[in-house]
């Protein structure tokens, strides 16, 4: 299938309607983050009892936040009093699953081992919302946190009403209810008690950090035995009875439309059936192999459309960029402003000009995405089932329903585990080229990418250009910050920093390569240029990077952050020079405070990371051992975008679509990394998944200068 800029490839046009359902802005094509509506499901109470079993099933929606929907959660309570969460959340390995559990398990006052989770099946799971923006911490699990709680109340009150004591009377702990003489119900049997409907005493309040007893530890993860044993089945495993393959003729280009093709003589296509559908063109096959080798001899012309080339990219994002815009109920807005920044930048002592550039970078999750379309009839018309493991299954099923003109109680999606997805798994492409390909061939279809489609069929994290004016006066203090961001969004846009006259600004530019979310989105641009200008700042005035950013910040938890991370690595007792470098950066991302340290070695033409050390605050910690993985796991894949990973096109398509071609950090590019983790119990808990990947380049960076003299203005840096 070829590439439209307004229609990419085996999508369905984002119509208004389909925005006004679900508002969210992956940047910089903005449609990304918000919770979206509660919606109807496309199941009965009846549906869920044969699933789940007889027992107690408690909905809850929460008021919404302003400009938001509300937001729904559910929890079944089972006669064998086994408890089940429901969420359209899923689990792409940061470890929603066991923090979700213990969550749950903590106000339902029970082990977590009773409590099972049910993710991202529309027409069972409430509609609260894609897994993106490291927004499971700090909005999902509140609402888990009161729907526990809800639901513990509620069984206190069924075990009340057959004790007929006050409810005030009774406790809950481990599954059962309690009172004063020492007689118990399990939840199971208050699950099929059949009371009906006792009314609420009082609204009981959520567990404070203080009493804590499963949150705050380092639980193991729920599927981790299955995880390392291989037992745990992902998406790409799935099978149904009668399912066919499908497999995609591609075009020579990124931007592409199909004009014709021909097909060989039928015996080269022997029990093949060739789908073709405007731009889509594959093929339908019993076996994988079969569909994959008959795409393959099918012959296509295409009409194509020259791409920028990356020599002239940047200058392509200043001429085609659009004035900031403010736009209403924005979670990134695309200008920051404070006082007045041409007045501030006249009266300063010295001004300094720089600018930074990075390059399109791809996902490369460890699993490649794949589907499987199934059509159905009933009295009702055609029903849509789709199995794929994305980030938001209510997205996708929107894109379905929007493309086949259904309604939407007429498409299920279910998610299913997904190997890594980064934030390239929230739109529906293969769901789409599956769909279309079972509906022609009346069958069951699964379409399973290759590498080389991921690479070139999907969509890569921004490219960018940012622009820096600073003024500071005789002390050394920045008085002045005027920030542009050309095409790679608006996250992470205002400076942390003491500075009393600033403006930020996001520009819209055209992309010639298709592009959307990827982990903290624009941040990691924002960050890169606004550290890296920092580190260039101390340097002029002569001034140690650590002591240049405490001077200029009144964020008495980010002084926190660094003085400890600075404490621990070790800074100021040796010297850089001679091909060994030490390098910072801080940011204050999502709520959450962060700062990196780091020592590198180079030779000027290989850079090897050698120690990293990071201190977090991230308010109330939940699970500190988990907590610690996505820190790591974060600043490891920030190496990669520092200093080699980048997406090499010409004029007609990416170049180097394999990981062979494609560098991303293996083990041998690991440092020595510490984490120190600073526990702030009375603040409520930020989203962790993101930020760390924000610090890598520009701690790298200004390590690179201190050691070898010379600034590094782009990413990656040796790619």
């Amino acid at each position: 299938m070829g590439y439209n800029p307004d229609q990419p490839p085996g999508r369905a046009p984002m119509t208004d309607s389909l925005k006004q359902r679900y508002i969210f802005e992956v940047e910089p094509e903005r449609y990304e983050l918000f919770a979206a509506p509660a919606c109807e499901l496309a199941v009965t109470r009846r549906d869920l009892w044969k699933l789940l079993g007889a027992g107690l099933l408690l909905t809850v929606m929460e008021p919404p936040a302003a400009g938001l929907a509300p937001v729904t959660t559910r929890i079944h309570v089972a006669e064998n009093g086994r408890i089940t969460l429901l969420t359209g959340k899923v689990d792409m390995g940061q470890g929603l699953r066991t923090l979700l559990t213990q969550v749950a398990a903590e106000e339902l006052r029970t082990a977590t081992s009773s409590i099972r989770l049910m993710t991202g099946d529309t027409a069972l799971t409430p509609d609260d919302g894609g897994t993106w923006g490291s927004l499971t911490t700090p909005e999902t699990v509140p609402l888990v946190r009161s729907a526990a709680v809800r639901t513990r109340q509620k069984l206190i009150e069924i075990a009340a009403a057959k004790w007929r004591i006050a409810s005030a009377e009774l406790m809950a702990e481990d599954g059962q209810v309690r009172d004063p003489a020492g007689r118990t119900f399990s939840y199971g049997e208050l699950a099929g008690a059949g009371v009906d409907n006792p009314k609420t005493a009082h609204e009981a309040p959520p567990t404070p950090p203080a009493g804590w007893r499963i949150c705050g530890t380092d639980h193991p993860a729920v599927l981790g035995r299955e995880i390392v044993t291989g037992a745990l089945h992902y998406s790409s495993d799935q099978r149904v009875p009668g399912m066919l393959h499908g497999a995609l003729v591609r075009p020579p280009a990124h931007r592409a439309t199909l004009l014709s093709y021909t097909a060989p003589p039928d015996r080269a296509l022997e029990n093949v059936r060739v789908v073709h559908d405007g731009d889509l063109l594959g093929v339908v096959a019993a076996d994988e192999e079969s569909a994959r080798r008959a795409a393959s001899i099918i012959r296509a012309e295409w009409k194509t459309k020259p791409l920028v080339p990356f020599p002239a990219l940047m200058a392509h994002f200043k001429k085609t960029a659009r004035p900031p815009q403010l736009q209403a109920g924005s979670r990134y807005p695309a200008i920051v402003e404070k006082g007045n920044v041409p007045s501030a930048l006249e009266r300063s002592h010295t001004r300094y000009i720089s600018s930074y550039s990075l390059a399109y970078i791809a996902h490369a999750p460890l699993e490649t995405r794949s589907a499987i379309a199934e059509w159905t009839k009933d009295a009702g018309g055609e029903k849509l089932t789709v199995r794929y493991a994305g980030q938001a299954p209510f997205l996708v099923r929107m894109e379905l329903a929007e493309a086949f003109r259904l309604p939407e109680d007429r498409v299920r999606v279910i998610s299913g585990e997904i190997g890594g997805a980064y934030g390239g798994k929230q739109r529906g492409e293969v769901a789409l080229e599956a769909a279309r390909l079972a509906k022609a061939a009346g069958a069951p279809v699964r379409v399973h990418w290759t590498r080389e489609d991921e690479f070139r069929s999907s969509y890569f994290r921004p490219a960018g250009l940012v622009e820096v004016t600073s003024g500071c006066d005789a002390r050394g203090k920045i008085v002045a910050w005027d920030f542009h961001n050309y095409n790679s969004g608006a996250s992470s846009l205002a400076p942390p920093y003491a500075i009393a006259d600033y403006y930020c600004g996001y520009h819209r530019s055209d992309s010639p390569l298709r592009q959307g979310s990827y982990r903290s989105l624009a941040a990691v641009a924002n960050t890169f240029a606004r550290e890296m200008h920092i580190a260039e700042l101390a340097d002029r005035h002569k001034a140690d990077p650590l002591e240049f950013r405490l001077r200029n910040l009144d964020n008495s938890r980010m002084r926190a952050v660094l003085e400890r991370a600075a404490e621990h690595f070790g800074w100021g007792r040796q010297k850089s020079g001679n091909g060994t470098g030490y390098g910072l950066a801080c940011n204050l991302e999502k709520e959450g405070h962060l700062a990196v340290f780091v020592e590198v070695e180079t030779n000027g033409r290989r850079t090897k990371v050698r120690k990293m050390t990071a201190a977090a605050d991230f308010g109330a910690i939940l699970n500190p051992g988990n907590l610690r993985n996505q820190i790591e796991g974060a600043l490891i894949q920030g190496i990669g975008g520092a200093l080699f990973e980048r997406i090499d096109y010409d004029e007609k398509n990416v170049r180097n679509a394999s990981f062979s071609e494609y560098r991303v950090p293996r083990f041998s590019d690991t440092p020595e990394i510490e984490v120190i983790l600073i526990d702030r119990r009375e603040i409520q808990s930020a989203g962790a998944g993101e930020a760390p990947i924000t610090l890598a380049a520009p701690a790298i960076g200004s390590a690179l200068h201190a050691a070898t003299g010379r600034w590094v203005r782009s990413m990656p840096m040796f790619g």
